[in-house]
């Protein structure tokens, strides 16, 4: 060994002075290289490892927001058909009040028009017997003039007014 030291030249001291200096030269780089690089490594693990369950978080909640987004428009569908199908009933309801509020006043129309007819017919039965009366009393004045005296003349009037009484014309 002693030759393979001569021939190589390797002096002890001077290995163990490099091995002094790679202990200090590795323990300065560790400490201040890296260390820090280690940490600084660690913390973007970390902040990587948060942004990616918070990324899991957020898809979650993305799609939870999604379902309450599906329910809430079903549901505003399901208001909207009921707005619309509650409309509709109340409008078949004032169509029909209307029909009915019609159809009574147009009762009231004809019942109203039908007393007027009736009350109308009545003045002109009472107009048509007063026109007989007067002219059945001008016929027997003319007639009776000459052969019947004041009282029988009277007499014959009254019965004709009794009879036209009695008996109504109807039609």
């Amino acid at each position: 060994m002693d030759e393979l030291i001569k021939t190589f030249h390797i002096d002890w001291r001077l290995i163990i002075a490099q091995v002094i200096n790679f202990v200090i030269v590795f323990s300065v780089l560790f400490y201040f290289g890296i260390r820090p690089l280690m940490k600084i490594m660690k913390e973007r693990t970390k902040k990587i490892e948060d942004g990616i369950q918070n990324a899991e978080v957020i898809e979650e909640k993305l799609q939870q927001a999604e379902k309450d987004k599906e329910m809430e428009i079903n549901k505003g569908r399901k208001q909207g058909q009921e707005l619309i199908a509650a409309a509709e009933k109340e409008s078949d309801l004032a169509r029909k009040e209307k029909l009915e509020k019609t159809r009574h006043e147009a009762e009231k129309i004809v019942s109203a028009a039908k007393m007027e007819i009736v009350t109308e017919r009545k003045k002109m039965i009472q107009d048509v017997k007063k026109e007989l009366g007067e002219l059945v009393m001008l016929a027997s004045n003319k007639i009776a003039a000459d052969t019947i005296d004041a009282k029988k003349h009277e007499k014959l009037i009254n019965d004709v007014i009794d009879e036209l009484k009695r008996t109504d014309i109807k039609g």
